[in-house]
């Protein structure tokens, strides 16, 4: 007689039932399952400091070397980054304390840098230090970038600020410029025709210095703003003006309108002469770097590192809840003889997996649900988006996990296999899900390892969704969905095996 789909249910509800019971059976390991990785984020939230490690430093150079002289000024200007401890220019006794730990890095700047510089190659100074981690040795390299191109920009700078000092005579020009304009306008007045000759000249001569003279105006608005485009309110077409009017001037000399024409040139000498004397006072080091750098996160409330590592947390949680629970049903029912039991009862593999699925499923959403509010209201993490969208990524990523602790289960020959699999899975999620390193900082082999795992899917969905606002990426939930159905049907597959009467 063909059993009933209401005695199906039933059937299925029965091993959701033993399930559950034989969880709840165990307070401990509910109460651990929801503290212990809340603890365990609170703790490292309040222990966290986003403010990088000073690290002692100690400058060397040869004895007599000018850079040691600025060495305590270059570590003030590197920030947070560096400890100044001293100069030395014995570089064994140096590196004798850098390797017994009594100090954390070595900067060595080179013997002759002006030798290796007029030779047209950059002088070299080398950063040592004995730090294995390969994040802190990434730091380090970013941090000597950083610190070089700051004594680079001090050094230019002083180079600009003597350029300067080398263009401030130009100011003579604009003076010798006006008194020109003065005698002009009088020799014509009196009609003193050499007087007038020598003072165009000299307006001539000193509109061609202003001209030589602004180019470097010029070339720094090209960098600031763009070709073609003038940053200082027109001083270069100011001086092309001053140039032309001049030339003109000499043409018609004996002009009705000469008064109005000396009145221009001198209207667009004080255009340039505030202009030029605005480069001229400006801070070299505002010239030699003229941007900085202001980061701006587009999502709001997200800035605290637990705000990063907390869905990430709660997705690992889930995943290692499946496939531990998963991974042993089927290899302690084996060890108690229950299998015997099941092969000659009136079920099939597709109640009992059914069954089992149910039962963690809804104990399993539970414990994300209690997660999650832990570390929304104790932790402060934020959640822009809407209960539905978070539970669909929790349930498909239990719902894949649980599917992959079966097949571990199935294919456990005992309860140490089963725990030493779980324990490798958990191993592999830290490295390669993206908890700590990006998934796109992978590729090859490590890639394709990373897209087999559940908590790859459901740590990227939930981070997007918890503190974006994102909608579900519907490549990565049809992938989490695919996976699930994948450990379903070889779950499924599996069981049926297993409850085959030999």
């Amino acid at each position: 007689m063909k059993p009933s789909a209401f005695r199906r249910v039933l059937q299925a509800a029965a091993f959701t039932r033993k399930e559950a019971i034989d969880i709840l059976r165990q307070p401990r390991l509910l109460l651990t399952l929801v503290l212990g990785p809340f603890l365990i984020m609170a703790v490292f939230g309040l222990g966290y400091r986003d403010t990088p490690e000073r690290m002692r430093t100690v400058f060397v150079a040869p004895s007599g070397s000018p850079l040691l002289d600025e060495a305590e000024k270059y570590a003030d200007d590197t920030g947070p980054y560096v400890e100044f401890v001293g100069v030395s220019n014995d570089a064994a006794e140096v590196r004798r304390r850098l390797v017994e730990g009594e100090i954390d890095l070595i900067v060595s700047f080179p013997d002759d840098p002006l030798s290796t510089v007029l030779d047209g190659e950059q002088a070299s100074i080398t950063v040592i230090h004995t730090r294995l981690d390969p994040i802190e040795r990434t730091a380090i390299d970013f941090a000597s970038r950083l610190a070089i191109d700051e004594i680079n920009g001090q050094i230019l700078a002083e180079i600009v600020e003597g350029g300067q000092g080398l263009a401030r005579p130009a100011a003579e020009a604009f003076s010798i410029a006006n008194t020109a304009i003065s005698t002009l306008d009088e020799s014509l007045s009196t009609q003193d025709q050499a007087s007038a000759e020598a003072a165009l000249a000299e307006l001539e001569e000193s509109s061609a210095r202003l001209a030589l003279a602004v180019r470097t105006l010029d070339s720094l608005s090209e960098r600031l703003v763009g070709e073609g485009a003038i940053a200082t309110e027109g001083v270069v077409a100011a001086v092309a003006d001053v140039r032309a009017a001049v030339v003109d001037l000499r043409a018609n000399l004996s002009a009705q309108d000469i008064d109005e024409r000396l009145s221009r040139i001198s209207d667009l000498l004080a255009t340039v002469n505030r202009d030029y004397d605005r480069l001229t006072s400006a801070d070299p080091g505002v010239l030699v770097q003229p941007f900085r750098s202001v980061v701006e996160l587009a999502v709001d409330d997200v800035g605290k590192v637990t705000d990063w590592y907390a869905p990430a947390a709660v997705v690992l949680m889930l995943q290692q809840f499946g496939v531990a629970f998963g991974a042993l049903t089927f290899v302690r029912e084996r060890q108690l003889g229950i299998i015997d039991i099941f092969r000659v009862a009136p079920i099939n593999a597709a109640e009992t997996l059914l069954g089992k699925y149910v039962a963690y499923l809804l104990i399993g959403c539970g414990v994300g649900a209690i997660l999650t509010v832990l570390v929304v209201t104790a932790l402060d993490v934020p959640v822009a988006a809407g209960i539905g969208e978070i539970a669909v990524v929790m349930a498909l990523t239990l719902f894949a996990s649980i599917g992959l602790g079966f097949v571990i289960s199935l294919a456990s020959a005992n309860d140490a296999q089963a725990v030493q699999y779980t324990l490798l899975l958990l191993l592999a999620s830290l490295f390669f899900s993206g908890f700590f390193l990006s998934v796109g900082q992978l590729e090859g082999v490590a890639r394709y390892v990373s897209w087999l795992l559940p908590v790859t899917y459901g740590m990227q969905l939930l981070r997007d969704v918890m503190l974006r606002g994102a909608s579900p990426d519907s490549l990565l939930i049809g992938g989490l969905a695919a996976y699930g159905l994948a450990m379903f049907v070889l779950a499924l597959l599996g069981t049926r095996r297993r409850l085959a009467v030999i």
